[in-house]
């Protein structure tokens, strides 16, 4: 895949990810830091989160299909740097789809099935499972928001690409990876998402672009 079309396609699920957690999953994502009250939210639209939960895990992907086109264009393969990128993308991905995928679970359970008959039980599992997706979910954007920054940063240096391309997508990575100090508040995500977007706007808009090795062309 070429980066141009990379680039719109990660662009139009990030697009759509970001509207539908905005519009339809942001009151239940904000009931993961309360006690009353998740279960039933949940029950009432159980199809919305499902759906939603497939959705992000669709942006996931293209996020590293990305990046990936994107390295595989202009990051020379030798070098130790580009090997660890490597290495950290599919670790941050995993991190991501593990806290999407147990938090789809968490509202298909049977809380009374799940939790035993004592009040401590019932408490106790579900915030369990809480604090697991959105320490996993931190734990992912870090990773992430710090891999994407550091490749935006990388090519700017080996003078790849100009700086005023990359410049959102490094802001999008610099303010995912403050998720494990700010989650499960939203507002920074939602600046970094604004950014992302930009910075696929900026690749999806181009006819070409510049050649990786100019002198060899």
């Amino acid at each position: 895949m070429k980066l141009i079309h990379a680039a719109r396609f990660t662009g139009s699920t990030a697009f759509a990810a970001g509207i539908y957690s905005f519009l339809l999953l942001r009151p239940l994502f904000g009931q993961f830091g309360q006690a009353s009250g998740r279960q039933s939210a949940a029950e009432e639209s159980p199809i919305y989160w499902e759906l939603g939960g497939w959705l992000l895990l669709l942006a996931i992907f293209a996020w590293m299909v990305f990046l990936v086109t994107m390295m595989h264009t202009y990051s020379p393969v030798h070098r130790i740097s580009t090997n660890l990128q490597k290495g950290l993308l599919p670790i941050s991905a995993t991190l991501l789809i593990i806290s999407v995928l147990v938090g789809m679970v968490r509202f298909r359970l049977s809380l009374p099935a799940l939790t035993g008959s004592t009040a401590a039980d019932v408490v106790f599992w579900p915030e369990l499972l809480n604090q697991f997706v959105l320490t996993t979910l931190g734990a992912g954007l870090f990773m992430g928001g710090s891999l994407t920054a550091w490749i935006c940063i990388d090519l700017v240096v080996l003078n790849k690409l100009p700086t005023k391309w990359m410049a959102p997508g490094a802001f999008a990575g610099i303010l995912s990876l403050l998720s494990p100090l700010l989650l499960p508040a939203m507002l920074h995500l939602v600046a970094a998402l604004v950014a992302y977007l930009a910075w696929c706007l900026v690749f999806g808009l181009k006819r070409a672009l510049p050649p990786a090795y100019p002198d060899f062309e």
